[in-house]
């Protein structure tokens, strides 16, 4: 039995992950709890403290926690900060960073490169290991999320409500089409009160915006011309952003991806094409870019072996 572990937390908008990790490389162990997002959930700090309430059967040396809307710079995060603190104690070296900045050391392993990051918001986060890490994007849906699932989902909303407005026969088929799958009415003398209401009701409208994205990947899967338009558009965003990065570094880092929306063979086959190559694909996940992290400030040996072994103890989560 090892006498230390590591600890690495990915926490985002949806879901906030946690895994305990020992000099070898074995998970030991692992918690997931809901998202813990200070700008989308009231009780973030609840989920966080009760995530990492004695998690480790061991005593933590280091701790990776990437948490989504956290930036050092940012005054806002210093409550994150403390929450983390409370909870692990003084005797834990802790190193907080973006969620997003986790999921591109273990899309790369570690490596240089550029990750494109689109769910329900969407940012670029590149690594060149000389310099540091540039976020383009990222802005949030008040400001950008440009071809994120949020922006999918009111580009669609928008073709229906513009339908409901001119009453264009052009524009019935794609509006039907996000009606039904929204469960409302198609009649237009009967969808716009509908459409109103259910907007009304959403606990958090912006997931519920974001959700109609894998409608509009489903439709474009099935020839939709509407939703392919959409999601080229999506992806012209992404793969404009992905070559500011280059641009501003200086060199053609290698690309990764992760969310949502590049599950979308359309997406995925447009920022191809824009960019020129195909992506890498992600040797990790966010929590073992994580667990990498905390190792490595934990002075640990960060080796093919470590990382298998991490690797198979991830495949089980």
């Amino acid at each position: 039995m090892t006498d230390e572990a590591i600890l690495a937390v990915d926490g985002g908008g949806t879901r906030t992950r946690a895994v305990v990790v020992a000099p070898d490389g074995r998970v030991l162990a692992r918690r997931h709890a809901g998202g813990s997002n200070p700008y989308d959930k009231a009780d973030w700090a609840r989920t966080l403290t009760d995530l990492l309430r004695d998690i480790s059967p061991v005593p933590l040396r280091a701790a990776t926690i990437g948490l989504a809307g956290y930036s050092a710079l940012r005054p806002s995060s210093r409550l994150q900060e403390e929450v983390v603190r409370d909870v692990l104690g003084p005797d834990v070296t802790i190193m907080m960073c973006s969620d997003v900045e986790i999921a591109c050391i273990g899309a790369f392993a570690d490596g240089p490169g550029i990750l494109a990051l689109a769910g329900t918001g969407s940012v670029i986060w590149a690594e060149d290991r000389r310099h540091p890490p540039l976020r383009i994007g990222g802005w949030g849906f008040m400001l950008g999320d440009q071809g994120s699932g949020y922006w999918i989902g009111c580009a669609a909303l928008g073709k229906v409500v513009h339908f409901l407005d001119t009453r264009h026969p052009d524009g019935a088929a794609f509006a039907g089409l996000i009606l039904r799958a929204l469960d409302l009415p198609v009649d237009p003398e009967l969808a716009g009160e509908a459409l109103l209401e259910w907007q009304r009701i959403q606990d958090h409208p912006r997931s519920a915006i974001a959700a109609l994205a894998r409608e509009v990947s489903r439709l474009a899967d099935e020839g939709c011309a509407d939703a392919v338009e959409i999601l080229e558009r999506a992806a012209g965003f992404l793969a404009s952003q992905v070559q500011t990065a280059r641009a501003r570094l200086g060199q053609a880092l290698p690309w990764s991806h992760s969310g949502s929306v590049f599950l979308s063979h359309t997406v995925i086959e447009a920022v191809t094409r824009l960019l020129g190559e195909a992506p890498r694909a992600p040797q990790f996940s966010a929590i073992g870019g994580g667990a990498m992290r905390a190792a490595r400030l934990a002075g640990w040996k960060v080796d093919g072996a470590w990382l298998a072994q991490l690797r198979t103890g991830l495949s089980c989560d």
